[in-house]
């Protein structure tokens, strides 16, 4: 802050003017228009609609609870708040409204953010300590409304679970709103127990709309919702874990405190709608600048070999994987000496890494690396390693090791990413590493951001909220001065397949690997839960080398991992070539076809979530260029050999050129409203077949 800002703000105080009167502000997207107000001491919501409809889902103003009180010296202080006004800003959509407190000497900005184009408003909290003196604040929602359901209108609650080692059998939640509903969503930094990607969406089944909401932070972040009466009254709170009732932070004197940003949409239509409008906004918004026009690349990974790649596998499969027309090559775990000391193997990589890319350039791919980069190991050669055995670097990790204890092959002990000097080792670590192997694509796995840690010097208090908030930050850190060090970098999010899915991680990557478990079968459902919150740009399905009993199983097998981010987890050298052409013209049509529609167009779910037993289906469509495509399966047990899909997103009175790659679909031009209402036949006789059916505007 500057000198002329502290004075200003030493004169507000000493003034301490008392506002009376009610102020208000609007905020508008292209679908979203909110209104919140401010007076002597208070701050609420006063009107939440899709923009360019009267109706209103705040049907009373609610008071948004602010911090009303501190610690310091461990006890109890309270805060009151006093309104001075809006705050100038240069960022276009941007109302910042500003509290103080006089004793003790506080401020408070809620920062509101309305982008343009369509999308949700964002809001967050900034809590700055001028008290002179150490303080702790407790918790402090980032959001906190209550919805109202017109009189007799069903509401339904809906959120996805992140798809963390194996995707569930439920997987995507559709739970009715009654007077007395509870719900207690809660997002983790290394999800366990089929947590929540922290999005949801209360849906108008009668009326044909709703609003959704998500956090973009990676700690341990939550929703708490209750339903009560009739007209329904729906009370939200969101933002840190809402449960952690002893939440502590500490801030010394000119020290700012920022809630996680939350934002709310509001959509017409169904849950799909809202979503492809959420879409948007995260690719326009949130996610990176994307550095390469092809973006989602085609990737073939080396972990379909575990461990074994070395250099003669990998060229051998960058030439195999360049003749399938394949973007990328990435090389996964296998490559380092050892956890901890990531540097190339001599044995596996004489010549290290950088002639590997070379290879990968020559034949015009792009070449990608695996890193667990904040994870230690035993092997110590000073500031070269990361290891528990470092005096230097001992109190770096979350606790202390026993003397007999040893890392995994490509797991160790996790540094907390909160303390300064383990954040900038693992920046000039990541540094080297992506300047020395010349790489494109950088890959982070394992834990990266703790939410347990014993010591006391790393900027936390002992709240696992706090740990969690100070390592999410520092991750944060590392990765925006990496990125601005190298804007042609693509960024990949593992953390074990689907363990870290959130909203703060978006911000940082390009694309998120949704789960941990690659059959098609997981593959398609984990893609089916994470593209409601996320654009299916991001979400990444590794293809595992499970090609079934026939073409048609194989065709199925790549077709459930190309809805979205298409990785091929598989040595290709061992198909036959019978399977090479399939891959080839795969590959081919998802270059041509797929992926502009994955860009450019709405996604719309057109089945149940799939399942062995039944069919299932995806379809995408761009009204700009009339285009789409419908993604057919027919379960592996499913009994039935035809099914009918009822599209959606299209021109009723449009007519529409229908085809299919494989034949399930009879060549025919049908109208738009027959499409969406009578639906799409599709034909398959073999179990677990597939086919891709397109559509063009005429």
């Amino acid at each position: 802050m500057t000198t002329a800002r502290i004075i200003q703000f030493a004169l507000v105080l000493a003034v301490t003017p008392v506002v009376h009167a009610q102020q208000r502000w609007a905020l508008k997207t292209a679908d979203t228009s909110l209104t919140v107000t401010a007076n002597a001491d208070q701050l609420a919501i006063t009107s939440l609609s899709f923009t360019g409809n009267a109706s209103n889902w705040i049907g009373r103003s609610v008071r948004f609870p602010l911090l009303d009180h501190i610690f310091i010296n461990n006890t109890s202080q309270p805060v009151r708040w006093k309104f001075l006004g809006k705050l100038g800003s240069h960022t276009v959509g941007e109302t910042t409204l500003q509290f103080i407190s006089s004793e003790p000497k506080l401020e408070l900005l809620s920062i509101w953010q309305a982008q343009p184009g369509p999308g949700p408003v964002e809001h967050h909290f900034e809590i700055v300590n001028r008290s002179g003196q150490v303080i702790e604040v407790p918790l402090q929602p980032s959001l906190a409304l209550t919805l109202t359901a017109p009189a007799e209108h069903s509401l339904e609650n809906w959120w996805v679970e992140k798809g963390g080692d194996r995707p569930s059998d439920a997987g995507t939640h559709r739970e009715p709103i009654n007077d007395g509903y509870r719900f207690n969503g809660r997002s983790t930094p290394y999800a366990e127990n089929r947590e929540m990607i922290p999005w949801m969406s209360i849906h108008d089944v009668t009326g044909s709309a709703g609003v959704y909401f998500g956090i973009e932070f990676s700690g341990r972040v939550g929703f708490d919702v209750s339903a009560a009466g009739q007209p329904l009254k729906v009370s939200i709170t969101a933002g840190l874990d809402p449960s952690e009732r002893d939440f502590r932070s500490r801030l010394a004197d000119g020290e700012r405190f920022v809630t996680p940003t939350l934002f709310v949409g509001c959509y017409r239509g169904d849950v799909d709608d809202g979503a492809n409008r959420l879409h948007s906004f995260v690719a326009t918004h949130l996610r990176p600048p994307v550095p390469d026009a092809r973006y989602p690349l085609v990737v073939n990974n080396s972990w379909g070999s575990g461990l074994a790649v070395d250099e003669a596998m990998a060229r051998h499969m960058i030439d195999d994987s360049a003749a399938l027309g394949v973007e990328l090559f990435h090389i996964d775990a296998g490559w380092f000496r050892a956890v901890g000391d990531w540097y190339p193997d001599p044995g596996k990589f004489p010549h290290g890494l950088a002639p590997v890319s070379d290879y990968a350039h020559s034949k015009g791919m792009l070449f990608g690396l695996w890193v667990g980069w904040t994870q230690g190991g035993t092997e110590s050669r000073g500031m070269e390693t990361l290891a528990v055995t470092n005096p230097k670097q001992r109190d770096w990790f979350t606790h202390d090791y026993p003397a007999n204890w040893k890392p995994s092959a490509f797991t160790g002990a996790t540094v907390c990413l909160g303390d300064a000097p383990a954040r900038a080792w693992c920046l000039n670590e990541l540094r080297r590493i992506v300047t020395s192997c010349k790489l494109d694509l950088l890959e982070h796995d394992q834990f990266m951001i703790v939410d347990q840690c014993d010591r006391t010097d790393h900027g936390h208090t002992t709240s696992p909220g706090d740990i969690a908030y100070h390592a999410a930050r520092g991750y944060y850190s590392v990765y925006d001065q990496l990125r601005k060090e190298y804007p042609h970098l693509l960024f990949e999010d593992c953390v074990n397949g689907g363990h870290t899915v959130d909203f703060g991680i978006v911000r940082r990557v390009h694309y998120i690997s949704i789960t941990d478990t690659y059959d098609p079968l997981s593959n398609r459902r984990a893609f089916y839960d994470a593209s409601y919150p996320l654009p299916p740009s991001m979400c990444e399905c590794y293809i595992e080398n499970q090609p079934g009993p026939s073409l048609a199983t194989f065709k199925t097998m790549l077709r459930s991992g190309m809805m979205g981010w298409c990785t091929l987890m598989c040595d290709t050298r061992a198909w036959s070539d019978e399977q090479h052409n399939a891959a080839r013209r795969q590959i081919e049509i998802y270059k041509k076809w797929i992926r502009p529609l994955i860009n450019h167009g709405n996604l719309f779910h057109i089945s149940s979530r799939p399942d062995e037993a039944r069919w299932d289906g995806m379809q995408y469509f761009n009204s700009q260029s009339g285009k789409g495509i419908v993604f057919a399966f027919r379960g592996a047990k499913a009994a039935e050999t035809s099914h009918v899909f009822r599209l959606k997103g299209l021109d009723h009175a449009a007519s529409y050129k229908v085809w299919s790659e494989d034949g399930s679909v009879a060549f025919n031009q049908v109208m738009g409203a027959k499409l969406m209402t009578e639906g799409l036949k599709v034909e398959l006789n073999g179990l677990g077949a597939s086919d891709l059916i397109y559509l063009q505007a005429q």
